[in-house]
């Protein structure tokens, strides 16, 4: 008998839908976008028999707005997750402000179950917007929310020193993507990390088990081509970053291999055209069948992606996880349940590799963008009229798109004019049902529309009909902080002492007092006047009264009492605010400047045989030479750097650990960290938390023994950043390529030494374990018949990029490398003490890598280098 089953899903009791409320108005408007190809059936994951967990799973959900919101609440969401105007990484979606969060999280709070709601501030922060940052936090903190979902260590700073009641989220832009990462964010007081969404299950499973902190996965939705939080594509080329919310989604676009065409090592041709296509827009993720596995290994929420998607996304995908995760979708309702959730929005779905890392056929290689429900094929088309059969009922304002991927992306168009087709007779009607052979007007400037071609519902009235929802009335809903009421009645006075988060306010009534005739009536009076808060902030959470003369007080007295104690309460809990925060913004600002000491020079190789070339004139005046491990064989490595260590001195070496280490890159890296530190080094760097763990090193404490330094992809935008990783005893930061002048300079001159400003890098675009190859030719070709070693691209929009293979891990380059040494100069009179040169990636040769280094030293330019965004500043 197997010790493996195919678990069922996990029954619950469904959460109850709201009612009640004024309906929304019909207001939902979808513009085909595009079509879908229907996704091949996946198997559903196996797990052990043993279960590793148990209890219910929370299903969470994208607010790009307020009526999405509602529509996630309505549907089963356990809990949503929100941003703000700004710091959110969705800064095209609609967004909340501050009065919408308000509302959203009282009425959250308010149903019961009780449901919750996540903040996302999951952008980096430049030094100019830290003031707007401590506003924020303070008022989501005062508003009540569940958690802030963060990427920025300057975010994790504010919050834990001066807002420690908000809960702490780690998002997926932090790339935590092994079980070290999350150790690390769990020794730092996180409750949660949102994992990398190119995790297999079994990685999901042991860090879950393993990391002593809550996991979020997503389940559903868009997905980056590159791991989120490491993509500087559309930053270094466009000057939109994504870690800032403003993605120009360079990824969609198509590219054309240039050169030569590739082959298969043994002569063979591939069996698809390599040379264009979409490489790098991936499918979307659905994982409806691997929630029992999930769930077994003990994931804590399930995520679905989509705040820049309508109400009507949040609501069909809401409900169809939260049928799936309650067991009440039966498999013969499942297929139109789906159907119905794409033609909202639906690109060809993946399950990524959530079974295995070797899955590679996880792009939409041929066209991009929104497919809808299949729903027929052309049977014909001419004077202006399309005829198919169609697999669902459809009706007059539908949306259909044909599926062309010649033109690469799909044809759509309205149904403004539909036929019954009956024998050779034609009638119009407003509605066909299924199974109906069906004519429909095509408008003008249309493509060829072949015999043959998919057809696609890619919107429904139907859907949108089903699908509405109520809201509660706008301003029904706003957080009130509770108060406490202390009411002691005497001979002479009435004294009313009202308390709130310990900021205290007394109000005095002069007697005398008549006597009480019933005494009961008079507390049950009392009670009714200090709960009628009308619109204030508060709301009464406990009163103790105390009759001491058992005397009567009229109910108009107490009516204005209760006003005039509620409004100086009110006014002192503002000051307070107003005060707290002025002591935090004095906290926040910048230290004094620097000395400006003398230039320093690092150096950073991922390849030994790049200094092979070098002579001894070559590492004069170098501060720091950097030696990425993961490359070398450990052998060499050792060898090699002790004999570096004979000509330079160990303290000029730092050994740097990869940003990326996924399962079965761990046991090999620990192995050489532990013989490096058994040889005695002692400097590092970290281009991710994990390396906290890596190193033995508690980030909550300054070791000793290990000098530790961070590179670029571990974020400093901002002094808060900074400050933090000083406190995790940092002794210096790589500033971030896709930085600007104005703010990086701001950070050395606080920072001095510490800041280090990488003026030479082939910044990679995108780290992806997508292959851009596989993806290409549509399928890999296995390792033994593959000869992708790079290519040379560009995007329809003219961007020349060079991808790279990297173990079938993906490397994108821009074509030029990243330089500012022209302007050193200029960086010398701005306060720049630290400077790095970083051959990395790129395939260099010896004698070029000791050229460039000898241009760069004496500030001189390289052919084909670009600035980035270091004039126009990060945006």
């Amino acid at each position: 008998m197997s010790d493996k089953l195919t678990l069922p899903l996990i029954s619950a009791a469904p959460p109850p839908r709201w009612n009640g409320f004024q309906p929304l108005e019909d207001a939902e408007v979808w513009t085909p976008q595009g079509a879908y190809n229907p996704a091949e059936p996946e198997a559903p994951l196996s797990v052990p028999l043993t279960p590793t967990a148990s209890g219910s799973t929370e299903l969470l959900a994208p607010a790009g707005g307020l009526d999405a919101g509602f529509a996630a609440f309505h549907f089963g969401a356990d809990a949503i997750y929100l941003g703000l105007k700004k710091f959110s990484a969705r800064a095209e979606a609609e967004n909340f402000t501050i009065e919408e969060v308000d509302e959203i999280t009282a009425y959250a709070h308010s149903l019961t179950p009780r449901r919750r709601v996540f903040v996302t501030i999951n952008t980096l922060i430049r030094q100019d917007e830290l003031a707007e940052l401590i506003d924020a936090l303070a008022d989501i903190e005062a508003i009540g929310v569940d958690a802030v979902i963060l990427q920025d260590l300057g975010v994790l700073h504010a919050i834990q020193k001066y807002f420690p009641k908000l809960a702490l989220h780690g998002s997926t832009q932090m790339a935590v993507h092994n079980g070290a990462g999350a150790k690390a964010l769990q020794k730092l007081g996180f409750e949660r990390v949102v994992l990398a969404r190119e995790l297999t299950f079994e990685e999901v499973r042991d860090i879950t088990a393993a990391a002593g902190i809550e996991t979020e996965v997503f389940i559903h939705g868009a997905l980056c081509y590159a791991y989120s939080g490491l993509c500087l594509f559309s930053a270094q080329t466009l000057g939109r970053s994504g870690n800032r919310g403003k993605c120009s989604y360079s990824c969609r676009e198509s590219f054309e291999v240039v050169g030569a065409p590739m082959e298969l090592r043994d002569g063979s041709p591939v069996h698809r055209d390599p040379t264009n296509g979409f490489p790098f827009s991936m499918k979307d993720l659905a994982l409806p069948d691997h929630l029992p596995a999930l769930r077994s290994a003990g994931v804590s929420c399930f995520k679905i992606e989509g705040r820049k998607k309508s109400p009507l996304y949040v609501a069909t995908t809401t409900d169809y996880y939260r049928r799936l995760l309650d067991g009440t979708l039966d498999d013969a309702d499942r297929p139109d349940i789906e159907a119905d959730l794409q033609t909202v929005f639906s690109r060809p779905w993946t399950r990524l590799f959530i079974q295995s890392h070797k899955d590679k056929e996880v792009a939409d290689r041929d066209t991009v963008g929104h497919r809808g429900a299949p729903i027929g094929k052309v049977l014909r088309f001419e004077n202006g009229k399309l005829r198919f059969r169609t697999a669902r009922p459809i009706e007059r304002h539908d949306g259909l798109q044909i599926d062309l991927p010649i033109l690469g992306k799909p044809f759509g168009f309205p149904i403004d004019h539909l036929w019954l087709v009956e024998g050779k007779k034609t009638r119009e009607v407003f509605e066909a049902a299924e199974g109906a052979l069906v004519e429909v007007g095509v408008p003008p400037g249309h493509p060829e529309l072949p015999a043959g071609a998919p057809v696609y519902c890619s919107s429904s009235q139907d859907v949108k009909k089903k699908y509405r929802h109520a809201r509660p009335k706008p301003g029904a809903f706003h957080t009130r902080a509770p108060m406490t009421v202390d009411a002691r009645l005497t001979a002479e006075a009435l004294t009313v002492v009202a308390q709130v988060d310990g900021v205290q306010m007394t109000q005095v009534l002069p007697g005398p007092f008549s006597p009480a005739q019933d005494l009961r009536r008079m507390e049950e009076t009392v009670r009714a006047t200090f709960d009628r808060l009308g619109d204030s902030t508060l709301e009464l959470a406990e009163l103790r009264w105390h009759n001491d003369a058992a005397g009567f007080v009229p109910a108009s007295k107490l009516n204005a009492l209760r006003r005039e104690l509620v409004h100086k309460l009110e006014a002192k809990l503002a000051e307070d605010r107003s005060r707290r925060l002025a002591q935090v913004h004095a906290a926040i600002a910048p230290a004094p400047a620097k000395f400006v000491g003398p230039l320093r020079w690092s150096l950073k190789v991922d390849r030994l045989s790049f200094l092979d070339d070098f002579a001894a004139e070559d590492f004069e005046g170098v501060d720091e030479l950097i030696l990425d491990i993961t490359r070398p064989h450990p052998t060499e490595l050792r060898e090699r750097l002790e004999h570096l260590a004979g000509a330079l001195g160990k303290d000029r070496i730092r050994l740097a650990l990869p940003a990326l280490t996924r399962a079965w890159e761990d046991k090999p890296l620990r192995q050489k960290i532990d013989r490096l530190l058994a040889d005695g080094w002692t400097k590092w760097e970290a281009a991710n938390l994990s390396a906290w763990p890596y190193l033995g090193l508690d980030p909550t404490t300054k070791s000793l023994g290990i000098d530790l330094a961070t590179d670029w992809s571990v974020y400093v935008i901002n002094r808060l950043a900074a400050r933090q990783l000083i406190d995790m005893g940092v002794s210096r930061f790589a500033l971030s390529p896709e930085d600007g002048f104005a703010n990086a300079r701001s950070l050395w001159q606080e920072f001095g030494a510490r800041a280090v400003l990488i003026v030479y890098q082939d910044t990679p675009l995108f780290l992806a374990e997508s292959c851009a190859y596989a993806n290409l030719i549509g399928g890999c070709p296995g390792k033994a018949n593959c000869s992708f070693e790079s290519m040379e691209m560009q995007s329809e929009s003219g961007e020349k990029v060079t991808a790279l293979d990297y173990h079938c891990r993906t490397i994108v380059l821009n074509q030029g490398a990243f330089c500012l040494t022209p302007r050193l100069g200029e960086l010398r009179q701005a306060g720049v003490e630290s400077v790095r040169a970083d051959f990395v990636y790129r395939p260099y040769a010896a004698a070029e890598v000791r050229e460039r280094w000898r241009l760069l030293r004496a500030g001189r330019a390289i052919p084909h280098g670009h600035a980035a965004n270091w004039s126009r500043g990060l945006l």
